[in-house]
């Protein structure tokens, strides 16, 4: 998989000029990222195969939608659309497969130093920009992920000490954390990996993800209801002192790797996102596998029950 994500890579630079015997211009679909259409463009011993990464990836892999269009006339031969993004579609799921992971990872690293598209560049006839993903859409695919919120109160723990242990957990996922947490020697780490996997078990019963499909978005701790209590201090006098409380909050979040794959800046960091798709894709496998076993095997013991109690109701009679 290295290896063909490398290859891909070097191979696939998007162009600022194309010529007009590679590709109709009315023949592209909707732009990958933002407002733009694009195409590939290669050196003459790769256009076989960047026409190929063209067709599968034009109109599938998107991150965001082409809401308005402004139409630029060049000549009298065809058109640019240029237009401004104002929604974002779900085209790209969030566990999606490995294939289409590793075309859409070599794309975004191919079309890392492209620039925005200037006006003096409109005259030319097949120009095609790639344009930075704006926050917003990101904002708008993470909103849509669906998240569970774990909880655990009156610890009996100061907070601040409670936050250098869920600093460990924070941000990673759910693996990587109860890794961290395991090799951790603060005396609440077993309480704080308690809380992660009694949330990701929630998230598997109702949604059925697996916990390398989670990461920790959030995971801090906060003031819970102190207790007073007199402090015996020299020469007679006293003073109060507080034993303090601790709330933990912990929110898992579905992990998004098409945003990651375009967040990530260099291909190891690519390559580990990969990685760590093709194991979240196994779990979620197997997952549903072993849930259409159990499943079976429930439909069989109804059916024994069912003519057991027949049998019954014929003896009796």
């Amino acid at each position: 998989m290295a290896a063909t994500l490398t290859s891909r890579m070097s191979r696939l630079v998007i162009g600022k000029i194309i010529t007009p015997t590679q590709r109709p211009l009315a023949s592209l679909g909707r732009p990958l990222f933002d407002n733009n259409r694009f195409t590939a463009f290669t050196h003459p011993s790769a256009v076989a195969t960047n026409n190929n990464f063209h067709e599968k990836t034009t109109g599938e892999r998107t991150l965001s939608s082409l809401a308005t269009q402004q139409t630029i006339s060049v000549g009298n031969r065809q058109t640019i659309s240029v237009g401004s993004d104002f929604g974002a579609t779900t085209s790209l799921s969030p566990l999606m497969t490995q294939k289409q992971a590793e075309d859409f990872a070599a794309f975004t690293y191919a079309n890392r130093h492209q620039k925005a598209i200037t006006n003096h560049l409109l005259t030319t006839p097949f120009l095609f920009i790639h344009h930075k993903v704006k926050p917003f859409i990101f904002k708008r695919r993470r909103v849509q992920l669906r998240t569970f919120i774990g909880n655990e109160k009156d610890i009996r723990h100061s907070p601040w000490r409670m936050n250098l242990v869920c600093q460990f957990a924070a941000g990673l996922t759910v693996p990587e954390a109860l890794k961290q947490l395991m090799f951790c020697q603060k005396k609440h780490a077993p309480t704080v990996a308690s809380v992660i996997r009694e949330t990701a078990n929630e998230a598997d019963t109702k949604h059925g993800l697996q916990p390398s499909q989670l990461e920790v978005a959030e995971c801090f701790a906060t003031h819970g209801k102190h207790l007073k209590r007199l402090k015996i201090m020299g020469r007679g006098r006293s003073g109060k002192k507080l034993r303090r409380f601790s709330h933990i909050r912990l929110v898992l979040r579905e992990i998004d790797f098409p945003t990651k794959l375009v967040e990530s800046r260099t291909i190891n960091q690519k390559r580990t996102w990969l990685n760590r798709l093709a194991i979240a894709r196994d779990d979620y496998e197997k997952a549903q596998v072993e849930k259409q076993e159990l499943a079976e095997l429930e439909a069989k013991a109804a059916e024994l029950e069912a003519k057991k109690k027949k049998l019954e109701e014929e003896e009796k009679k």
